[in-house]
C-alpha cells in the first residue's frame, strides 16, 4: 500500500528523473510503470503494476542490431500491451548502476514516438527497494493502453545524417558533438560487444554513461554533470549526438541531456553496430589507426 502522504509529492514533474518517492506518487495517481530489466528480473520482483518490456523487442532485427524498428504498428502494439496510454505519465526503471541504461533507451523511445510524460526512476530498481516501497511478485499486467506513436525525427539521428555531419565536421567548423558513451576501452578500439571494427566516430568525445551516476546509481549533481560535459565541449548551444554500441547507453545519455535542459540532442540508435558494418565509413582510434 502506498502511504497517503506520498500523494502530496504531486504528478506535475518537470524533470526526466524522479526520486522513488516521486515515482510512488506518480503511480498512485495512475501512471504506467515499465520494467526495462527483462522478464526474469521482473518475475523475481517488480514495482507493483509494472509491465516488463525489453528494448530488444523493439529493435529492427536480431543479434548485432540496436536500431529501433520503423514498424509503427509493431511499436504501437508493444507499448499498448505494456499499458502505455495517451496523456498518462509513464515511469521506466532498470537495474540502476548494475544495468546498461535500458530505462534511458525506453524513455528515449517513448519521447521519440511522441509521448511527452515519460520519466526515469533515479537509481533504478535498487533505489525503489532501498526506499522500502512495495515489491510485487505476482504476474498481473496493467490493462492495455491506447498510445499511438507520432515520431519526432529531431530526437533521432539516422546513419545518413551522421554520415553528413562527419563529412561536414571533417571539412571545417562543426556545430555537432558526437558523444561516445561507451567504456574507455571501446572508445580506444576494443570490441567486446561485437562491432565489426574497433574505434570511434571521427572527432567524438568520450564520457562513459555510468560516470553520470554516483556510487549508489543516482544521477550526480547538476553542477558536476554540467562541468563534466562542458570539459568535453558538450554544451547546450551544440547539436549533441550520443552513441554507443546499439543505442542503449546513448539513450540514457540523451535523457541526462534533457534533464539538464539541452535543447538539441538526438540519439544515434544504430550506433557502432550499424556504423562499422559499412567498411567505407571512417573510424578513429581502432587497430592500425
Amino acid at each position: 500500500m502506498i502511504p497517503l502522504w506520498l500523494l502530496a509529492v504531486g504528478a506535475a514533474l518537470a524533470g526526466v528523473f524522479v526520486s522513488p518517492e516521486q515515482a510512488a506518487a506518480l503511480l498512485a495517481q495512475g501512471a504506467t510503470a515499465i520494467d526495462a530489466r527483462g522478464e526474469s528480473a521482473w518475475e523475481d520482483g517488480h514495482v507493483p503494476s509494472a509491465a516488463p518490456l525489453s528494448w530488444l523487442s523493439l529493435r529492427d532485427g536480431l543479434l548485432k542490431v540496436g536500431r529501433l524498428t520503423d514498424q509503427q504498428t509493431r511499436l504501437q502494439a508493444s507499448l499498448r500491451a505494456a499499458g502505455v496510454r495517451q496523456g498518462a505519465p509513464v515511469l521506466v526503471y532498470d537495474a540502476g548502476r548494475e544495468g546498461w541504461g535500458e530505462a534511458g533507451r525506453l524513455w528515449w523511445t517513448l519521447r521519440y514516438l511522441g509521448h511527452d510524460q515519460a520519466h526515469i526512476l533515479d537509481g533504478g530498481w535498487p533505489a525503489w527497494v532501498s526506499a522500502g516501497l512495495p515489491v510485487a511478485t505476482d504476474a498481473a499486467r496493467p490493462p492495455a493502453g491506447d498510445f499511438s506513436p507520432r515520431p519526432d525525427e529531431t530526437r533521432r539521428a539516422r546513419v545518413q545524417e551522421v554520415q553528413r555531419a562527419v563529412t561536414t565536421c571533417a571539412a571545417g567548423p562543426c556545430e555537432v558533438v558526437f558523444w561516445d558513451s561507451r567504456e574507455r576501452r571501446e572508445y580506444d578500439g576494443q570490441t567486446p560487444y561485437g562491432e565489426a571494427r574497433g574505434g570511434h566516430l571521427p572527432g567524438a568525445v568520450h564520457l562513459w554513461f555510468a560516470d553520470l551516476l554516483d556510487a549508489q546509481g543516482f544521477l550526480r549533481p547538476r553542477a558536476e554533470l554540467q562541468a563534466e560535459l562542458a570539459a568535453r565541449g558538450i554544451t547546450p548551444d551544440k547539436q549533441v549526438v550520443p552513441y554507443c554500441t546499439g543505442g542503449v547507453r546513448s539513450g540514457f545519455a540523451v535523457a541526462v541531456l534533457e534533464e539538464l535542459g539541452f535543447p538539441h540532442a538526438a540519439n544515434y540508435d544504430g550506433s557502432m553496430w550499424e556504423w562499422t558494418g559499412d567498411p567505407t565509413r571512417p573510424v578513429e582510434g581502432g587497430p592500425g589507426r
